[in-house]
């Protein structure tokens, strides 16, 4: 089985455990907590994937870490995935619990990038033509890109939307060498 079949089903086992308990959204706090812990260290990550280090090590050391930090549905399920071996998949879960969480709270996460930075009044149109559009809760992320000239690059989910200067220009340079 595949490592993000194997993540997506702990994600929705978390999942279906945190709303039912209604903590969904602290145990997001918390597994994005656990992935910006895992990021900041490679000494973390090195000691998850490591077949060699015994799981009660592991433990101890999770515990140390994040024990007092996070929920204890959230502690319990990290416990339960380093029992089964499952450790070096922690990135795959976090991510996989907050698209599954997404889903369910009807929200769709865009990044729009721009040459230049995009004032709130235009922020807020392009959020709410994106919900017309999606019919779900936008939340965007913007970023900065000068090399893009002009124009936007909106991304949701798989699909990109490139209205940048640059791109047109790649086009219309493409369309006149083959003309």
């Amino acid at each position: 089985m595949s490592n993000l079949k194997i993540s997506r089903r702990y994600a929705k086992a978390i999942l279906a455990t945190a709303i039912e308990m209604n903590v969904a959204d602290e145990v997001a706090k918390d597994l994005d907590f656990i992935g910006r812990t895992g990021d900041s260290s490679k000494d973390l990550r090195a000691m998850l994937r490591s077949p060699i280090i015994d799981v009660s090590i592991k433990k101890q050391v999770i515990r140390e870490i994040i024990g007092t930090h996070v929920h204890q549905l959230t502690l319990d399920f990290m416990m339960l995935v380093l029992d089964k071996g499952r450790g070096h998949l922690w990135r795959e879960i976090v991510m996989e619990y907050r698209a599954l969480l997404d889903d369910v709270q009807n929200i769709e996460r865009v990044r729009v990038t721009s040459a230049v930075e995009i004032d709130a009044p235009t922020r807020a149109q392009i959020e709410q033509a994106l919900a017309g559009k999606q019919k779900k809760v936008i939340i965007a992320t913007y970023d900065v890109d000068a090399a893009i000239l002009g124009g936007a690059i909106i991304r949701v989910g798989d699909t990109v939307t490139d209205s940048s200067l640059r791109h047109q220009l790649v086009v219309l340079k493409e369309k006149l060498a083959n003309a």
